[in-house]
């Protein structure tokens, strides 16, 4: 049947493909190609820049290939018509009789309503069916939204982007450019293909760079160029083509650069260039000039007058927490009380008025205050004063909070950085619908005031949510009560309570045939309540410094999972705390000695606890007992260059590197507490120190990913993923590491063409272990993939990926013969070849992979590789179940009936990306 449909889907395009004319009109052509040429080498010009100014491109094409206008030739669009006119005659009956309905309903209430005395009546709505915008049937949505139209050639549009590539051009420096354009026709097929061969020729260049004005700016100036060559290693300007982009960009970056240092009202008009061009050598000397400021004229209305740019300090901060959650009855009444006691609202438009305000001055001088004032530590820090505004008994957010977000400090010099970054720390606490800053200059005084309007979000949300999960590779349905406060205690503090549940489908222990294609073989159910606050509690956040965003979570959680071999109750608490370094850094520790503090519980089904004692596998019995889990410490390091590239602080306009780098880090020690204490513990057999009766987990643990994706035009995407996992038990984990805390392989996140932990551990054989688990677990991790993905038109996208990776034991296991980590584990690495599909839905991603293993490294001899012959395979396992009669090719196909198809492709099924 899968044959069926790719000759099909083959032959429509094939038979389509040849008719793409079909819809155009009589002596039109159809634009089939455009084709722009360098003709110069290595030109500075990007051809596909050029290619983007054209007014006219032929329809979009997947691998070569016209799919959507393949589509829109596929559907006949009189028949779509026909179908149109149907549904909105049946849409129009459907409404008349909605409102006859509603008329009927209406007309008996109105009675009724008369008949009691009653001046009111509750109106019956039914909802009409959109006849505008009505719902599209399929081959009405894969012919006019997916499909696209023909681009018929026009000879106007082919004329501009002539025009368009000689203007660009000019702005680029290339004054001397010529365009060559070629129409090649194709009567029969009634096709165009266009050609634009561009001789760009050599640019002017910029030769020399002065600067004329005040000298103030004049060194501002000199010093920002300084600062560019230093950190690009070459002059911004000298050597640089003329290109016209190039230097307004440069205007906006100086600009910037300026307010940085003060100076208020800097904008890039105040940059003026004046070029002296030399044909001969093609070369220019640019000219800068630094333009006086207009302001509005003190006395004379409507007119301006011109002042120098001088440097501006921070006069006053205000907060106006423009809102009335925190006002009894209502806001009108206590709006004409205050205006009655003479008291005025300050406001701004869009913002409620504030009539309450108080100063807060609590912080004490640091070091740089106390030396700058020439005050004690024991006075008020000058720098850490603000003003608040709000209406009611107090305000809905503490001043200290307020202050920490303002990087604008009072005395300062203003600097227009600190606005974004004020903003965007206000912005972060979720706390706001709307910020405005606002900054009002003191005129004369060389000072601003600086005002931030404040409308403060809802506090408490209640939420129900269901939701589609993706858990190694199995589907699930889950759906949880959520409650938050975003405010608790006016600080910042959130609070989230959670009870959620679901089915979940997960990966069977043992292949039974019964319980394998179960679709939901698991039930869990428990609540999680989450405490997150300002600052390393319980060090007050405002003794920390402001850039480091710091903050202590609390977490409690207790999870029941049912299925049909086990019970397992989870009973779990977390002290952790976070913060930033830069804007790069994101470093996560927990509190030392209990950082993350985990019972596990399991209650085995008899049988199920048979087939593991059965076996004699420590290392499978220990992932199934019961676990105390101590965290002695925790830490986590998160970093990324995705906010550092675009350097906007720095007067950078564009990002430098093109490619999103992550690194993260997760490192944890356990029961090295626990065990300092081993003199007042109960032991069992082998030395296994115990509390409460339950034996705690010993063990290091390390995680290391790093991911990169590189972003090309046409929304291409190339991405890669390392990670490297290690865990060693020791001391009372004589085994293994425990459940939770093992590595995986395979999956749609990891090795896509191995199902979901069924990969490894290292050379491990399975497939003759018939007592042994389908899933498995490892000590220590190794995987990396790399995925080329491009757009498939509308919400579909697509990818080519490879994988590769595996899992090992650290320690040597006698019940799996080769899964032991050793020198040679680069030749243990499986392989694997695959695409995916990806539905874009806005809210998530629904993401389908299928991965063909190329490398198994569980197989004997040769058979490792997909392309080699599977004799080395079947002849193991004839060895195996004793078939060692007869002739070879009898052995195996003997073995065939017993052994599982080796390099079966992996449908896998996700949420979101893999990475």
């Amino acid at each position: 049947m899968n044959k069926g449909i790719l000759f099909s889907v083959c032959l429509l395009i094939f038979l389509t493909a040849c008719r793409l004319s079909k819809n155009v009109p009589k002596n039109q052509y159809l634009l089939k190609k455009v084709e722009v040429n360098l003709t110069q080498e290595g030109s500075i010009l990007s051809a596909s820049d050029l290619y983007s100014l054209l007014r006219q491109q032929p329809n979009q094409k997947v691998m070569g290939i016209p799919i959507r206008l393949i589509m829109y030739n596929a559907v006949d669009s009189a028949k779509v018509a026909k179908k149109r006119g149907y549904k909105n005659d049946k849409l129009t009956k459907t409404n008349a009789k909605r409102i006859q309905k509603m008329d009927h309903v209406n007309t008996r209430r109105i009675a009724q309503a008369r008949a009691k005395g009653q001046d009111f009546y509750s109106q019956k709505i039914i909802p009409l069916k959109d006849t505008l915008n009505p719902t599209r049937f399929f081959r009405e949505w894969l012919k006019y939204k997916y499909g696209e139209r023909p681009v018929i050639y026009d000879s106007t549009l082919y004329g501009i982007s002539q025009s368009q590539l000689l203007i660009f051009l000019r702005k680029k420096g290339f004054y001397e450019s010529q365009i060559s354009p070629q129409i090649l026709n194709n009567p029969e097929k009634r096709t165009v293909t266009l050609r634009f061969d561009v001789s760009a020729g050599l640019p002017y260049r910029i030769d020399s760079v002065s600067a004329k004005g005040p000298s103030s700016l004049t060194n501002f100036y000199k010093a920002f160029l300084e600062d560019e060559q230093k950190k690009n290693s070459e002059h911004p300007l000298i050597g640089k083509p003329l290109d016209e982009d190039m230097l307004a960009t440069q205007a906006e970056e100086v600009a910037r650069h300026f307010r940085n240092f003060g100076l208020y009202g800097f904008t890039g008009d105040n940059v003026r260039y004046e070029v002296d061009t030399n044909a001969r050598s093609k070369r220019a000397k640019v000219l800068v000039q630094f333009l006086p400021r207009k302001v509005i004229h003190p006395e004379i209305k409507d007119s301006l007058v011109v002042v120098p740019f001088e440097r501006y300090l921070v006069n006053r901060v205000f907060f106006h927490l423009s809102d009335s959650n925190n006002v009894t009855g209502s806001f009108d009444q206590y709006k004409s009380m205050k205006r009655s006691s003479n008291e005025g609202g300050l406001g701004e438009r869009g913002f409620l008025e504030t009539y309450e305000s108080l100063t807060y001055a609590e912080l004490k001088c640091d070091k740089k205050a106390a030396k700058r004032f020439k005050l004690t530590k024991s006075d008020i820090n000058p720098y850490r004063v603000v003003e608040v505004y709000f209406n009611g008994e107090k305000p809905g957010v503490r001043p200290h909070l307020l202050e920490l977000q303002n990087y604008l400090e009072p005395t300062n010099v203003y600097k227009d950085k600190y606005v974004e970054r004020s903003y965007q720390f206000l912005n972060q606490l979720d706390l706001f619908t709307a910020i405005k800053p606002v900054l009002k200059e003191n005129v004369g005084k060389k000072s601003v005031d600086v005002h931030y309007y404040l409308t403060q979000s809802k506090i408490q949300s209640f939420a129900f949510e269901p939701r589609f999960t993706s858990s190694f590779g199995l589907l699930g349905v889950n759906a949880s009560l959520n409650y938050q406060n975003k405010n608790v205690f006016r600080g910042g503090e959130r609070l989230s309570i959670s009870l959620g549940g679901g089915f979940d489908s997960q990966p069977v222990v043992f292949a039974d045939g019964i319980t394998e294609g179960r679709t939901f073989n698991t039930f869990e159910f428990g609540p999680n309540i989450k405490l997150e606050i300002p600052g390393l509690f319980p060090v007050p956040v405002w003794i920390i410094s402001k850039r480091q965003k710091p903050s202590t979570v609390f977490n409690a959680a207790a999870n029941v999972e049912h299925r049909d071999i086990f019970d397992r109750s989870v009973l779990q608490f977390s002290y952790t705390w976070k913060w930033l370094v830069g804007k790069t850094q994101v470093f996560t520790v927990g509190l030392p000695g209990m950082s993350t503090v985990k019972f596990v519980q399991f209650k085995k089904d008899n049988f199920f606890e048979a087939q593991i004692n059965a076996l004699n596998d420590l290392f499978l019995r220990n992932s199934y007992s019961n676990q105390l889990i101590w965290e002695d410490f925790k830490f986590q390091f998160d970093w990324s260059n995705v906010k550092k590239d675009f350097r906007a602080d720095e007067g950078h306009s564009a990002r430098k590197i093109l490619a999103d780098l992550r690194y993260f880090n997760s490192t944890s020690l356990a029961g090295n507490t626990l065990r300092r204490f081993s003199n007042h513990q109960d032991t069992l057999a082998g030395g296994i120190q115990t509390v409460f009766g339950n034996a705690f987990a010993q063990f290091f643990r390390t995680d290391h990913q790093f991911t990169l994706i590189r972003r090309f035009k046409s929304n291409l995407q190339f991405a890669g993923k390392m990670s490297a996992g290690l865990g060693v038990p020791y001391g009372n984990s004589t085994t293994s590491m425990p459940y939770d805390y093992s590595f995986f392989g395979g999956g749609p996140n990891d090795n896509r063409g191995w199902k979901a932990r069924s990969l490894g551990p290292g050379a491990y054989r399975g497939y003759r272990d018939s007592t042994g688990t389908v899933t498995q677990l490892g000590d220590i991790r190794l995987f990396g993939s790399l995925e080329f993905r491009f757009p498939l038109g509308g919400m579909l996208s697509s990818c080519v990926f490879s994988d590769f990776g595996n899992i090992w034991t650290y320690r040597k296991d006698d019940n799996r013969e080769g899964a032991e980590f050793t020198k040679d584990f680069y030749k243990q690495l499986a392989f694997t070849l695959g695409t995916g599909l990806r539905i874009d839905l806005s809210i998530l991603i629904v993401r389908v992979d299928i991965g063909f293993p190329i490398f198994n490294p569980a197989l004997p001899g040769q058979s490792k590789w997909i392309f080699k012959p599977r004799d080395a395979y079947y002849l193991d396992g004839a060895q195996y179940y004793g078939y060692t009669t007869g002739t070879s090719q009898e052995q195996m196909q003997k073995a065939k009936e017993r052994l599982p198809r080796p390099f079966i492709p992996s449908l896998n099924f996700g949420i979101g990306l893999p990475f």
